[in-house]
């Protein structure tokens, strides 16, 4: 049985700010999980393994990771799943890869091509290297595109006469690799952008307009009333619940859409005993989880919380 309607906002209160009291690194919104990978599979673009593209990853992941993201090499959180030295791979494949990788989970993939060529002069023996690198910033779990941007058509200087493979491949890689640090810059003030803290209050979090004198009622907290804020990328999961009541299901609803950091959310799907949602929050699976965990407690409903991927099921437990 639900509790009755004063003791439920009592609830949403205190489960409002149940996380306010924990530690400062506790609370922090931690950096997103990043991966650097090479889309190769045009024909005309550098290959993976080859110099250049190996200048231009280590520079993209070493100038993302100054900038304070986690950032792990692709061959060391997937070798154990996918073949390590595979080339000419679609997109496709590499956001596959990036969402099997599990330990560590992975939250944000850019995805980068290297086009690289020497152009002759019309008018001299003079001869110019080309270099195009265009990036793209996804999340993992979502797919939604968080930023791109290319660098292109700069003026390089020419090469030295009678440069030959080696050659080639040195001058046109140290340009490459000052090019990928400015498009590693670009896309890293994009993901700056998408993380950028929110305060509760203008995200809508509606313990914040909970009456304070509401009888029976403990106030949220004072730092909750003043509005948190809420860093972090946003993040969507699927949450389902199976085995509640109609009305256990509108207060879970309600309770979830009560949590700090909340974005919104969808049914995607419901039925008799199973209601399905696409949940959108700035929280991390940590936090939802407790969150979810919590609301059980406060609804008096026996149950367990599943997580998976990036969904949650929540699972009520019949008793007598």
């Amino acid at each position: 049985m639900l509790r009755d309607p004063i003791r439920t906002l009592a609830a949403l209160a205190l489960l409002g700010g149940a996380l306010l009291g924990l530690p400062a690194q506790a609370q922090a919104q931690t950096r997103p999980n990043l991966v650097v990978m090479g889309e190769d599979a045009d024909e005309d673009s550098v290959p993976r393994g080859n110099r250049i593209f190996q200048r231009v990853i280590a520079e993209l992941s070493e100038t993302m990771n100054l900038r304070g993201y986690n950032v792990y090499d692709e061959t060391a959180v997937a070798m154990g799943i996918t073949q390590a030295n595979r080339v000419r791979r679609r997109d496709a494949e590499l956001i596959e890869v990036a969402r099997a990788v599990q330990n560590p989970p992975l939250d944000v993939v850019a995805v980068f091509q290297v086009y690289a060529s020497a152009s002759k002069s019309a008018y001299s023996d003079i001869v110019r290297p080309e270099v195009r690198i265009p990036g793209r910033l996804l999340n993992v779990r979502t797919g939604q595109s968080l930023g791109a941007f290319e660098v292109a058509g700069l003026q390089l200087p020419p090469l030295p006469q009678g440069c030959d493979r080696e050659c080639l491949l040195e001058r046109v890689g140290a340009e490459a690799k000052s090019i990928a640090a400015d498009v590693a810059t670009a896309l890293t003030a994009k993901l700056d952008g998408a993380i950028t803290p929110r305060r509760a209050a203008e995200a809508g979090a509606p313990l914040n307009t909970l009456p304070p004198a509401l009888p029976g009622a403990e106030p949220p907290p004072a730092a909750a009333a003043a509005g948190e804020s809420c860093g972090g990328l946003p993040t969507a999961y699927v949450v389902r619940l199976t085995g509640f009541s109609p009305q256990e299901v509108q207060a879970a609803e309600e309770y979830m859409a009560a949590f700090r950091c909340y974005e919104h959310h969808r049914p995607v799907r419901s039925g008799g005993a199973t209601a399905e949602y696409w949940y959108e929050t700035r929280s991390d699976s940590a936090r939802l989880g407790r969150n979810l965990r919590l609301m059980l407690e406060h609804m008096s409903a026996p149950g367990q919380v599943q997580f998976s991927g990036n969904t949650f099921v929540i699972s009520r437990v019949a008793t007598r």
